[in-house]
């Protein structure tokens, strides 16, 4: 038989328990609160990642000073300041120098006196060659009174023989005087005329001693000093040490540009072009094509084009840096000397409503729209009246989708 309840666990079953019991949650809901625990997740990581991973591209040009030079450019080209006359010089024989007369950048005349060699030993030949050329003038006029004693013996001879009192032998002997004296006066007058010779020889040697500039031009190089022995003609030309000094005539200053050979039948002999100097870069010179020289570097695939200065080239040096832009028109004075101007690719400005915009990226790469005015076209530029500042970045061909703030990646 069953054991009969006892009184405490009937009590027990009478104790009122107040603890509610937890309900369950569905079974749908675990999966939904997971779905929205990753959307959340993924929506943050969206904001905070997509403007670094997903930045547009988009193709940026910049505002530039644009001369009137620029907008008629055909191709432009780089090369250096050449004067097309130019020597070293040195005294055609060699000595000690003795006087000098110029330094770096003095201006010489055609003719002028550069520098003076020693010159005492080819003084005394002078003196020498002088005397030699007295004496033999002096034998010359001796042998000239010989021919005229033996013509006047002859003539003496003749008559007596015509009168038949002289005997042949004696007019043999006169005639033979006359023949031999006359041969010596032959042969002192080229004695003497070979010491004229001597002399002049004997002058040149000296005035080679005085050195002068071939041409007008500017001393460029000074290349020896007071009692410094140079080598004579030995040494002009070689470009280095050894000559007087070096001389250019700056008013054939060109500038020399090679030009990719692909784009040379491009230019002839009078196209414009517009120079500018890597040392003045806010003066620009106007130009012409002074000769387009017929042979082409291999190595480079270039060829050299010669500029001459149409303006005066006031302050240029020999072998200065210059950039030549080549121009489809030749510039007045008045254009070629006009202020450049703030001009942009004509695609980087587009209309918003009636006004007209360049979007601009800052140095945090995000855009910003500015308003311009722009002004007269330039080829593919236009120009700007108002807008952002030369340097400034813009974007080229932008879409309807850019907007202020946006971060945007440029180009490579």
């Amino acid at each position: 038989m069953p054991t009969p309840p006892s009184v405490a666990d009937e009590l027990k079953s009478l104790r009122i328990e107040r603890t509610a019991k937890q309900r369950s949650l569905p079974s749908w809901a675990p999966p939904a609160i997971g779905v929205a625990a990753v959307a959340v997740v993924l929506f943050v990581a969206w904001k905070l990642l997509a403007p670094r991973v997903f930045v547009p591209e988009v193709e940026t040009t910049a505002v530039a000073l644009v001369s009137p030079a620029q907008a008629q450019q055909l191709l432009v080209a780089t090369g250096y300041v050449v004067p097309q006359r130019q020597a070293n010089i040195s005294p055609r024989i060699g000595g000690r120098v003795a006087k000098l007369f110029v330094e770096d950048g003095t201006v010489v005349k055609k003719g002028q006196l550069i520098a003076v060699l020693e010159d005492q030993d080819y003084r005394a030949q002078v003196v020498q060659a002088e005397a030699d050329a007295r004496s033999a003038e002096a034998r010359e006029r001796r042998a000239q009174v010989e021919v005229r004693d033996a013509q006047r013996a002859f003539d003496r001879e003749k008559t007596v023989q015509e009168k038949g009192v002289s005997t042949p032998a004696a007019l043999d002997q006169v005639t033979a005087r006359l023949d031999g004296s006359k041969a010596a006066l032959s042969a002192a007058r080229g004695d003497s005329a070979s010491a004229r010779a001597r002399v002049e020889v004997a002058k040149v040697n000296l005035e080679n001693c005085y050195v002068r500039a071939p041409f007008d031009g500017r001393i460029t190089q000074k290349l020896t000093d007071i009692g410094e022995i140079v080598f004579g003609a030995l040494s002009a030309g070689t470009g280095g040490r050894g000559g007087i000094a070096s001389l250019a005539d700056f008013s054939t200053l060109q500038v020399e540009a090679d030009v990719s050979e692909s784009q040379v039948a491009k230019l002839k002999i009078g196209t414009p072009a517009e120079i500018v100097l890597d040392a003045f870069p806010d003066r620009r010179y106007r130009g012409k094509v002074a000769e387009v020289r017929p042979r082409v570097d291999r190595a480079k695939a270039t060829v050299t084009v010669k500029v001459g200065f149409v303006d005066d080239p006031a302050d240029v040096l020999p072998d200065m840096g210059a950039k030549v832009t080549f121009l489809a028109k030749e510039l007045d004075e008045a254009a070629a000397k006009a202020q450049p101007i703030r001009a942009v690719q004509a695609d980087a400005v587009v209309e918003r409503g009636e006004t007209k915009v360049v979007w601009v990226v800052d140095p945090q790469d995000q855009l910003r729209s500015v308003p311009v005015i722009t002004g007269a076209p330039m080829g593919g530029l236009v120009a700007l009246r108002d807008g952002p500042p030369p340097g400034t970045k813009v974007v080229r061909r932008p879409d309807g989708d850019l907007r202020t703030g946006m971060k945007v990646k440029e180009k490579q």
